[in-house]
C-alpha cells in the first residue's frame, strides 16, 4: 500500500502588497487529478476513479491506497499538464509516496 499524506499545505501568497498564506486543498487537488477531463476517461474508468475520490474525501490526516489505486493516481499525475510552482509539494506527494505493509487484524 501507499501512504500518502492528505493535510494542506500553505502558499505564500502576494495579495494587494501583502505578503501572505492561503491553504492549498490537497484532497481536492487530489481529487481533480484523478478525474480531470485532459484524461479522457471512459465510463468504467471514472466509476473506478471516483471510489478512490471518495476513499480520499472521508480519509484524516493520511489517505492509504492498494497499489492499483495507487497507480492511477499516480498516472494521471503524471499525464495533466499544466502544474506550476504551488503544485510541487502535491506532486511530491503523490509521486514519492511512502510504500507500507498493512497487517489484517
Amino acid at each position: 500500500m501507499r501512504k500518502i499524506s492528505i493535510e494542506n499545505y500553505n502558499l505564500k501568497v502576494v495579495r494587494d502588497g501583502v505578503h501572505t498564506s492561503i491553504p492549498y486543498d490537497v484532497k481536492a487537488s487530489l481529487i481533480i487529478c484523478l478525474l480531470h477531463p485532459s484524461l479522457k476517461l471512459g465510463a468504467r474508468d471514472l466509476l473506478v476513479r471516483n471510489k478512490i475520490g471518495m476513499k480520499i474525501e472521508e480519509a484524516d490526516g493520511f489517505v492509504l491506497l492498494e497499489e492499483t489505486e495507487y497507480t492511477k493516481l499516480k498516472s494521471a499525475v503524471e499525464t495533466i499538464e499544466g502544474f506550476g510552482q504551488n503544485d510541487v509539494e502535491l506532486v511530491t506527494r503523490v509521486l514519492e509516496a511512502e510504500e507500507v505493509e498493512v497487517e489484517v487484524k
